[in-house]
């Protein structure tokens, strides 16, 4: 793949600095969130004591891992000539607790039967959800000189976060099979990096290499382990949901109840 390159303001932006292998590692990341997740959703519809520690679980998985994570992933990849890049540390915190509460909140929304009202009010605060988380991330950005985020732009990658996020719910709740299951996921994985490259194309940035180094962080000394501790955390859903009983098994091979055991009236 060749190097991709903007030019903003006189500055190079290299999407792509660390190789183009960052952007499939963070769509694998999103794909993987989303997997956990959906399964996690399978059982929180199978269960009534246990549904908000579920729903709980697939937050964590989608909104944490398969969106936040995914997109701080591919922050990696940016390069902006003659400047250095520094990150907001309260602005990706912030990132990180919209992510997972707007899918929370969606799914909650969503109910455990198909209901296109619920279906679009759930899959609208996820999609926006998702988009603010975004552009969070993207304001934490600090460079020698000024960024901006065009609005067009911008409001387009929200436009497309909510769709991805209404045909991702309308197609786990709609469809049905291994295949129709895969392709939610990858619609899901595929649509966040779609919503992520939108919202680079959103930036601007009027370097001044003269100008003092910006305050914050390198990104790299945040993402890290945060990816460390996130892949971990995915380790408890898996758990979950690899030793939780098939409830539709269960029901399915229960005894029927004996009419000679029935108390007398």
């Amino acid at each position: 793949m060749a190097e991709v390159q903007l030019l903003a303001e006189g500055a190079e932006v290299d999407l792509f600095v660390l190789g183009p292998w960052i952007a499939g590692l963070s769509v694998a990341i999103s794909l993987l969130g989303a997997l956990v997740g959906f399964a996690c959703i399978v059982h929180s519809v199978r269960s009534a004591r246990f549904r908000l520690v579920w729903l709980t679980a697939a937050a964590v998985s989608i909104g944490g891992i398969g969106i936040w994570l995914a997109t701080s992933v591919t922050l990696l990849g940016l390069d902006v000539s003659s400047t250095v890049l520094r990150y907001d540390l309260a602005y990706q915190i912030a990132a990180l607790a919209i992510a997972f509460g707007s899918v929370l909140a969606g799914l909650l929304l969503l109910g455990r039967s198909f209901r296109l009202p619920l279906l679009l009010t759930g899959g609208l605060v996820m999609g926006l959800g998702t988009a603010t988380a975004l552009y969070l991330s993207l304001g934490s950005i600090s460079v020698q000189g000024k960024v901006d985020i065009s609005p067009w732009p911008a409001a387009v990658a929200a436009v497309v976060a909510v769709l991805v996020c209404c045909g991702t719910l309308w197609s786990f709740q709609a469809l049905r099979g291994r295949p129709a299951r895969a392709a939610t996921i990858l619609l899901f994985g595929l649509g966040i990096a779609g919503v992520y490259y939108l919202g680079l194309s959103a930036l601007g940035f009027e370097v001044d290499p003269t100008a003092t180094a910006p305050e914050g962080m390198e990104l790299f000394d945040f993402v890290f382990p945060m990816f460390v501790v996130g892949l971990l955390s995915l380790t408890i859903p898996i758990s979950a949901v690899l030793i939780a009983p098939d409830r539709r098994a269960l029901a399915a091979t229960a005894p029927a109840p004996r009419p000679d055991l029935e108390p007398a009236h």
